[in-house]
């Protein structure tokens, strides 16, 4: 079982619906996946995995549970993304045709005017496909338009509470230098209800993989910095802790 210290006791009779994330160790990090209807952010730097690590949370709510998803994606095209899938086996062209899955590829300013809009064709993709998870990646490059951190916390509230509306369980991904040695979750983890981060960090003469959950509301998490692995299958978090100093 994942170590859980200081962290408040959630009453036994409160139950939360709970959305699995099809990453095998990462569930019992956190008392069974992410909760229903919230939002995540999954920050890391370059190759830690972040477009893995929401493709496959959406492979595995559409073909395990019954829970088509969509995914927005601001830098990688369709073609790229059914290519990377397709390396762990994960058909989601297949799914594109019978409508567990849809990619909405987007210029970052495109999505103000979608905002405005209510969601505009995100909103109608959602409500077509009946989708119940939702990632979008990422949101550095949304950030990026805005001329101060005042107007982009603003519009990703906008966007974070549209999400919220469509009663789908979203993640949002964020391309940043994160250290596990120093607290670096950005404006968007304070308006997130969870915070994952993905490390890819120099440990001797090798770079080691490794996850940590740093916000999760509503439910008690892990403290701990786990082994993070990828293989032809996929992303698995292990049992071993890592220690960075």
């Amino acid at each position: 079982m994942a170590k859980v210290r200081n962290k408040p006791s959630i009453r036994p009779e409160f139950k939360l619906e709970r959305a699995e994330t099809g990453i095998t160790g990462l569930d019992e990090m956190m008392n069974g996946g992410y909760v229903r209807d919230s939002t995540v952010l999954v920050q890391g730097g370059t190759g830690a995995g972040k477009t893995l690590f929401c493709l496959q949370y959406l492979y595995y709510g559409a073909t395990k549970c019954d829970e088509p998803g969509v995914l927005i994606s601001f830098a990688e095209s369709e073609e790229m993304i059914f290519q990377h899938s397709d390396v762990f086996g994960w058909n989601l062209k297949n799914l594109s045709k019978t409508n567990r899955f849809s990619i909405i590829r987007y210029q970052p300013h495109e999505i103000v005017k979608i905002i405005d809009e209510g969601g505009g064709v995100i909103r109608d993709t959602v409500e077509a496909l009946g989708a119940k998870r939702l990632a979008i990646d990422s949101l550095t490059a949304y950030e990026m338009m805005f001329e101060n951190k005042y107007k982009a916390n603003e519009s990703i509230l906008s966007l974070l509470e549209i999400l919220r509306k469509w009663k789908t369980t979203s993640l949002v991904t964020s391309e940043s230098p994160i250290s596990p040695v120093r607290d670096s979750h950005g404006r968007i983890g304070f308006l997130t209800d969870g915070i994952i981060q993905l490390y890819y960090s120099r440990l001797g003469i090798h770079r080691q993989r490794a996850i940590e959950i740093l916000k999760m509301r509503d439910t008690n998490h892990s403290d701990e910095i786990r082994a993070f692995q990828l293989d032809q299958s996929g992303l698995a978090v292990g049992k071993r802790c890592i220690r960075f100093d």
